[in-house]
């Protein structure tokens, strides 16, 4: 089962940095009798972003009202890993952490896993994980929860959730069963109908261990290419990164989320260490 399904806190260090999760506190009880003087109110809105992500480069300025907002507008978006060192000399890999970052370096969102060390050590790439989006307010953007689907077995379908909070599906990540190349589709989250195809490169088969570690994947709508994103090294921070291009001005910032949910699934899928 998944643990610490709690909101990671953030630290910034010149730059989106996630912290260890604070240690639970014990529920307060009270003896006395308590008198209500007010009604719950609603959730409460979101604290605006910082002024170097409210305003957004483009044709147009606005300032987010959501977290993932923060989307729109960009060209293209880079996923960069980070890498612990305690991974390095265990058995057991750590949770996965991530900086989504803008073309120009910015970055926009810390991702971090939560799964247990069980998962890990025994499923590996394909273990169960929730991974939670934060932005620079310290809230949480977006979480993308996956099932277990074991990375070795690549018969078995694998699917991706993207959530906004406090419960919100916007839509999933879907293996499509084929065997001539790698195929997803991205299934709007109110509707269930395919909002995008996500074709990997042809004749790379519909195996884990086809693909080589650069690759490049199409986003088609109705027979229009939509997106992209690749897998390539990055020799100036000698490390490969996965990156997004929005080919299509005209997405929503809904619809660059779930790419973005997408990208991190290949991820997960092709890129990872494999047992």
């Amino acid at each position: 089962m998944l643990q610490n399904d709690a909101v990671r806190t953030l630290q910034y260090d010149s730059e989106i940095r996630v912290a260890q999760q604070p240690s639970p506190s014990e529920p307060r009880v009270y003896d006395s009798h308590i008198s209500i003087t007010s009604q719950p109110r609603p959730e409460t809105p979101r604290i605006p972003l910082p002024i170097p992500i409210a305003t957004v480069t483009g044709s147009r300025s606005f300032i987010p009202l959501s977290g993932y907002d923060c989307l729109a507008d960009l060209p293209s978006v880079h996923i960069e890993q980070t890498f612990e060192l305690n991974e390095a000399l265990t058995a057991v890999s750590s949770e996965n952490r991530y900086v989504v970052r803008s073309p120009l370096g910015d970055a926009i969102f810390a991702a971090s896993e939560s799964s247990t060390e069980k998962s890990r050590l025994f499923w590996g790439a394909g273990r169960p994980f929730q991974m939670h989006l934060l932005d620079k307010t310290h809230q949480e953007a977006l979480v993308f929860r996956k099932k277990l689907a074991l990375g070795s077995l690549c018969c078995q379908p694998k699917c991706l959730e993207i959530w906004v909070p406090p419960g919100n599906l916007l839509g999933r990540v879907v293996q499509s069963p084929t065997f001539m190349q790698p195929e997803f589709f991205i299934e709007d989250g109110s509707t269930g109908e395919p909002v995008f195809c996500v074709e990997g490169p042809p004749r790379s088969g519909f195996c884990c261990f086809c693909l080589q570690r650069e690759c490049y994947f199409r986003i088609n709508s109705g027979g229009t290419m939509r997106a992209s994103i690749d897998h390539k090294w990055l020799a100036s921070k000698s490390q490969y990164t996965t990156n997004i291009y929005f080919s299509d001005t005209k997405l929503t910032a809904k619809e660059r989320a779930l790419i973005l949910g997408s990208a991190l699934l290949l991820e997960y899928l092709y890129f990872q260490t494999r047992f």
